[in-house]
């Protein structure tokens, strides 16, 4: 049984934090949202702050919003002292980010590893959320078991940041995916398309994936449900131009839909899905927003 400190249990950080109580695990929760941690009262203590929950653990998860969040939580807890510890970091943070608190970590007598996952709330909630990890070896060889209580497979991606690196490639190249199609539909609608025929023909032909199912159907249907904030999408793509920033290149492609991406964000749409992108394209194209008809 271990002492762990779980900090930012919202959607993905719920079912992380659920399997490790299953699993035994003596468990400090905070949330800066206090009915978040609510959730888990009687089951783990409700530690009144993040320190509070760094204090009363030898490992500590970090499920937060962005890498600004993680470097607060962490310069405290380096602050206060935090030899011994293992930090593991699962959010979607900036890996040169992630690099700096590692090499502060180590000089405080602390371990740090990155280990986001590739799944959803209702696949860390299962135990089965693919997870990709990197870090020093012989710390991730001690860490697995206790993140296989809700991740399935675990993938080692080597040095620290690796990890965070490897999951915005594939932010990148979904969320820029599914940008493409949130311009292509309401275009094509515009054009006198019927977009749910279209949808049909493309799914079940060369473009059917994942993504395409996935985003496709939300803008067809006109039903953005909210499954992965606009904001938080936006706080991704810019980490990915930050890596074209440091090489002193283009990002081409990226630029646009980055544009893209704050052109809703004008419109208001931050705290909703992503794919209210589509919203604010039928807006330029003045199409009906919704289910209006």
């Amino acid at each position: 049984m271990a002492r762990i400190g779980f900090i930012g249990v919202g959607k993905m950080g719920r079912g992380m934090c659920e399997n490790l109580i299953k699993k035994g695990n003596e468990v400090t929760v905070f949330d800066v949202n206090r009915e978040n941690a609510a959730f888990f009262e009687g089951r783990a203590v409700i530690a009144a702050s993040a320190l509070e929950a760094c204090r009363a653990s030898d490992i500590i998860f970090l499920s937060l919003p962005n890498s600004e969040v993680v470097e607060k939580v962490v310069g405290d807890l380096l602050v206060d002292g935090a030899d011994g510890k293992s930090v593991v970091d699962v959010s979607t943070s900036d890996p040169n980010s992630t690099k700096r608190l590692y090499a502060d970590a180590k000089a405080a007598g602390a371990n740090y590893v990155d280990a986001p996952l590739l799944g959803g709330p209702d696949d860390t909630m299962a135990g089965n959320a693919p997870c990709i990890i990197s870090g020093d070896k012989d710390v991730v060889d001690e860490l697995i078991p206790i993140i296989s209580a809700y991740a399935s497979p675990i993938d080692y991606f080597g040095e620290i940041g690796n990890a965070h690196t490897v999951k915005l490639a594939m932010n990148f190249t979904g969320l820029m995916y599914a940008a493409l199609m949130a311009q292509m539909f309401p275009l094509m609608e515009k054009q006198g398309i019927d977009i749910k025929n279209l949808f049909k023909v493309m799914n079940e032909g060369p473009f059917g994936n994942w993504v395409f199912d996935f985003y496709g159907k939300k803008y067809v249907e006109r039903n953005y449900h909210m499954d992965f904030s606009l904001e938080l999408a936006l706080k991704d793509m810019t980490y990915v131009k930050r890596m074209y920033e440091k090489h002193n290149v283009p990002a081409f492609l990226l630029d646009g839909g980055l544009d893209f991406l704050r052109a809703a964000m004008k419109d208001g749409r931050g705290k909703l899905d992503y794919s209210e992108i589509a919203a604010t394209m039928r807006e330029y194209l003045e199409l009906a927003p919704y289910n209006e008809e």
